[in-house]
């Protein structure tokens, strides 16, 4: 590859950009639908044509070496500008076309008020000659993915700002307190229990917000467990063994079949914004502008104020 870059090396760089996205060779095999034999082969003959190690494996798990680290950021800034470039390629015939790259945090499917499918419905009626390349993530997943420039744009519920990013509200999704029903306060749910009680035991924490941005009453709880998803969260609370917060849209597989119930929904549930965020909008592509304007018009109009995870004990 040294002095040229072919499309050999293209399709190679491509699959080590999946790679690392999924976190290593048994991971991406779906995603690239070849064998794990098949990956590592590639990865091998991408490395012999760089020059370099890009990566280790082994029983500690995947991970880049500084030198993969450099060639994964240099391979976001080649991509995106291959991506530029056919847009602004289509552009100047008068039709947008390109890669729309998009990150969505995991079970958001299960909301009625997302309207995500009516976007890219909308999006493709335009007649554009575009691809939309979805990847469902966990939560802190979603917005590294717009930061580092994987995606162009990301929907989540987001408990920070990052400097870099802009952000636009969509829907609000309540979130309620479970127990399964193994769990000593099962019987008594939703409101026969006592707070301090609740606080008493085990909770699994949500890996993907800090301390800070937590309720002040959520701080109080006695943190056993912690998952970065929401079906590690629902898989806790069914062990009987843990509390933990699930967005009612997603609870409900489960609580209508009494499998969990919510713990003093009045008192400590809330209300969260999803919201979707991209870089700011002045370096937004046509292809993306066109998707905002679609994405934004299937979900009504909501006040951004009144559902920050923020929100305290009701009175």
């Amino acid at each position: 590859m040294r002095g040229s870059v072919s499309d050999i090396d293209i399709r190679l760089l491509r699959v080590f950009m999946t790679v690392v996205r999924c976190g290593g060779f048994a991971a991406s095999q779906s995603a690239l639908n070849v064998s794990q034999a098949n990956i590592s082969m590639q990865m091998k003959q991408l490395e012999q044509r760089l020059g370099v190690t890009l990566c280790h494996r082994g029983r500690s798990g995947f991970w880049l070496t500084e030198e993969g680290k450099q060639v994964f950021e240099a391979c976001q800034t080649l991509f995106r500008s291959l991506d530029e470039f056919r847009s602004s390629v289509a552009a100047s015939s008068g039709r947008l076309s390109g890669r729309l790259h998009i990150s969505v945090v995991d079970n958001s499917v299960f909301n009625e008020d997302f309207h995500l499918n009516e976007a890219i419905r909308d999006f493709k009626d335009q007649g554009n000659n575009s691809e939309v390349v979805l990847y469902v993530v966990a939560t802190n997943e979603v917005e590294q993915m717009v930061l580092d420039g994987s995606c162009d744009m990301g929907i989540g519920f987001f408990p920070a700002r990052r400097q870099g990013l802009e952000y636009y509200p969509l829907f609000s999704s309540g979130m309620n307190l479970y127990c399964g029903r193994q769990h000593p306060l099962f019987k008594r749910a939703p409101d026969q229990i006592d707070l301090e009680e609740v606080f008493m035991e085990e909770h699994a924490a949500r890996g993907y917000v800090s301390t800070t941005q937590l309720p002040s009453f959520e701080r109080k709880f006695l943190v056993g467990a912690s998952a970065s998803t929401v079906e590690g969260l629902v898989t806790f609370i069914l062990s009987g063994k843990y509390t933990a917060y699930l967005p009612y849209h997603y609870a409900r597989h489960w609580a209508d079949k009494d499998e969990i119930r919510p713990i003093l929904p009045d008192k400590i549930g809330y209300n969260c914004l999803y919201e979707f965020t991209t870089r700011s909008a002045n370096k937004r592509s046509q292809l993306l502008d066109l998707f905002v304007e679609k994405l934004t018009a299937v979900h009504a109009q909501i006040d951004d104020k009144k559902f920050q995870i923020g929100t305290d004990i009701r009175t």
